[in-house]
C-alpha cells in the first residue's frame, strides 16, 4: 500500500495528542523520500544524538570485516583480545563468541559502571557471568563497546574512521560525529550523532540489500542474518514490553509486524518495513521506541482511511509545544526580579536570578549560579528564543551517565544552542523549558511563589543520568 502525505501528518498528529514530542521526521517508500518535517526549534539538517541507534551501525561495520574474513563469528572475542586474559573473573567469558555480542548474550546481569578514564572492557572482563554464553538475552551497551574495539582490532581503525570510509562516505552523509571513550575509542553501543534524512538513508540502504546508487555499501548476506531473528527475547521482557519481546538480530530488534527496527532512547528510530517497501527515521524525546511504534501502527492499519489533518492544525504541529499559561503575573514578577541568594544546600547552588523583558514578545531570563559558574536560559512566551552566545545550559547541570568516562569533543559545526519558552500556569506559578538542539534533554524549572519563599524545582527529562541527580529543589526568602 503507497502512504500519502495525509497518512505522515495523521501521524505527527496522533502522537502530539498523546504528549509524544517528536522533533523530526523522515519518511522513504518505494525508493524515495516522500515526507519530511521538522517541528522548530529543530531542524531537519540538524545532528542528535542516536543513542543505541549506533548499535545497528557496529553492527554493519562487523558485517564488512565477517564478509572479509577479517573477523569470524564463532570465534571467542578474547581470541583478538589476549591482553585481557588476565581480566577476566570468569572463566565462561573465554568461551564468549563475536555472535553472543552481537544478538546481546554474553550472559551477565548488568553492565558494568564506568567513570573516569575506566578501561570499558576491563570492567567487562572483570564482571561475573549470570548465564553461559549464548543462552540469555540480556540489552548490555557494552556487548556493542566490544565489537567496536573488535572492528577496531580488525581493520587497524577506529569504527569512526572506518564507517568514515566504508559507509558514510558511499551515502554521502557528511555531517555526522561520534563519543568516544578516554582511550580514544569509538563508543559502539552509543554516540553517534547523525541527521534523521541521513537515517532514513541508512534505512533505504539496509532496505535496499546493502546499495545505494547501484553500489554494493553493505553485504547483503549480512543485513539478510543481521535483520532477521537470532535471539529470542519474549522470556527476558514482561508482556506490558510488546516491542521488545518479538526478539532480536545482530544489534536490530524484530519488529510485530515483520520489519525491524534500530532504536535508541528517547525515541530514536528507524523502521524498515520490506514488505512495504517503507524506511520511517524519526527524532524524539519521549519514553523509548514503544509510543511510536504502537502510533505507526495504528496510522498503517487505516492506510488511505485516514482523514486530512487541518492547515491550522499542520501549522501547530510545525513548532515543538511550549508551556500553556499567561505571559505575565505583575505582582509575582515583581518579587521574583534580581538576584536570590539561595538557602544552604549539598549540590553548591549559590543564586536564582530573573530579569523580564518587555516588547512585542515578552521573554524573561532565568540564570542559576552553582560553585561559581552561571547557568542561563532565555525564554519567550508562545515561542522558543534561543540563548544568548556564551551562555552555559541549564542542561549542563544533568550530563548523562556515562559523560564522565568519555572524551566528547564536539565539532565547531554543530550548534549546542539552547531554546527557552515560559508560562505562568498559575499567578504565583512560573514554569520555564529548554529544549536543546543535538541533546533530547528537557530541561524545567518551576518557581513558585508564597509569602515567604520562593522555591524552584530544577529538573531534567529525556536524559539518563544514571546515578546524579535529575532534579533539585532550591529555595530563597522571597
Amino acid at each position: 500500500m503507497e502512504y500519502g502525505t495525509k497518512t505522515w501528518w495523521q501521524y505527527l498528529d496522533l502522537l502530539r495528542s498523546r504528549d509524544i514530542e517528536v522533533r523530526s521526521l523522515v519518511v522513504w517508500q518505494g525508493g524515495k523520500e516522500i515526507f519530511s518535517h521538522a517541528a522548530a526549534p529543530f531542524a531537519l539538517g540538524q545532528v542528535h544524538p542516536l543513542y543505541s541507534v549506533t548499535k545497528s551501525f557496529t553492527s554493519c561495520a562487523v558485517g564488512l570485516l565477517v564478509e572479509e574474513g577479517r573477523i569470524g563469528l564463532a570465534t571467542p572475542w578474547i581470541s583478538y583480545f589476549p591482553e585481557y586474559r588476565k581480566d577476566v573473573a570468569d572463566p565462561r567469558f573465554l568461551q564468549v563468541t563475536v555472535r553472543d555480542l552481537l544478538t546481546m548474550q554474553l550472559g551477565q546481569d548488568a553492565e558494568p559502571y564506568v567513570a573516569g578514564d575506566d578501561d570499558w572492557a576491563k570492567g567487562v572482563a572483570g564482571k561475573l557471568l549470570a548465564h553461559d554464553p549464548g543462552t540469555a538475552f540480556l540489552y548490555n551497551s557494552m556487548c556493542s563497546h566490544l565489537l567496536s574495539l573488535l572492528v577496531e582490532r580488525a581493520s587497524g581503525k577506529t569504527e569512526e574512521e572506518f564507517l568514515a570510509e566504508r559507509l558514510f562516505e558511499p551515502l554521502g552523509i557528511t555531517q555526522w560525529w561520534w563519543e568516544q571513550d578516554r582511550q580514544g575509542h569509538t563508543t559502539g553501543g552509543f554516540g553517534l550523532h547523525l541527521a534523521t534524512p541521513d537515517l532514513a538513508k541508512f534505512g533505504q540502504c539496509l532496505l535496499d540489500g546493502g546499495k545505494w546508487e547501484g553500489r554494493q555499501v553493505i553485504p547483503e548476506r549480512w543485513i539478510h542474518e543481521a535483520t532477521a531473528k537470532q535471539a529470542e527475547t519474549r522470556p527476558f521482557y514482561p508482556a506490558s514490553a510488546t516491542e521488545d519481546r518479538n526478539g532480536y538480530g545482530y544489534q536490530f530488534w524484530m519488529c510485530a509486524n515483520g520489519g525491524y527496527r534500530c532504536s535508541g532512547l528517547f525515541g530514536q528510530l528507524c523502521y524498515v518495513l520490506p514488505e512495504e517497501q517503507l524506511v520511517v527515521a524519526a527524532s524524539s524525546a519521549t519514553d523509548g521506541s514503544k509510543p511510536l511504534m504502537d502510533a505507526l501502527y495504528e496510522v498503517l492499519a487505516e492506510g488511505a482511511m485516514q482523514e486530512e489533518v487541518p492547515a491550522q492544525r499542520q501549522q501547530e504541529l510545525a513548532v515543538v509545544a511550549f508551556p500553556e499559561g499567561t505571559a505575565t503575573s505583575p505582582r509575582a514578577e515583581k518579587k521574583l526580579a534580581g538576584v536570590h541568594g539561595l538557602e544552604p544546600n549539598r549540590e553548591g547552588f549559590e543564586q536564582i536570578s530573573f530579569g523580564f523583558e518587555e516588547g512585542t514578545t515578552p521573554a524573561l531570563t532565568c540564570r542559576i549560579v552553582r560553585d561559581g559558574v552561571a547557568y542561563e536560559v532565555r525564554a519567550g512566551h508562545g515561542t522558543w528564543l534561543p540563548a544568548g552566545q556564551g551562555s552555559r545550559s541549564i542542561g549542563e547541570l544533568f550530563p548523562f551517565a556515562t559523560a564522565a568516562a568519555e572524551r566528547i569533543e564536539v565539532p565547531a559545526w554543530d550548534a549546542k544552542t539552547t531554546f527557552g519558552a515560559y508560562a505562568w500556569t498559575s499567578p504565583s506559578t512560573l514554569a520555564i523549558e529548554t529544549r536543546e538542539a543535538d541533546e533530547t534533554r528537557r530541561c524545567q524549572i518551576l518557581c513558585q511563589l508564597d509569602g515567604n519563599h520562593l522555591v524552584a524545582e530544577v529538573s531534567a527529562s529525556n536524559m539518563y543520568c544514571g546515578h546524579a541527580p535529575s532534579a533539585f529543589w532550591l529555595a530563597a526568602k522571597a
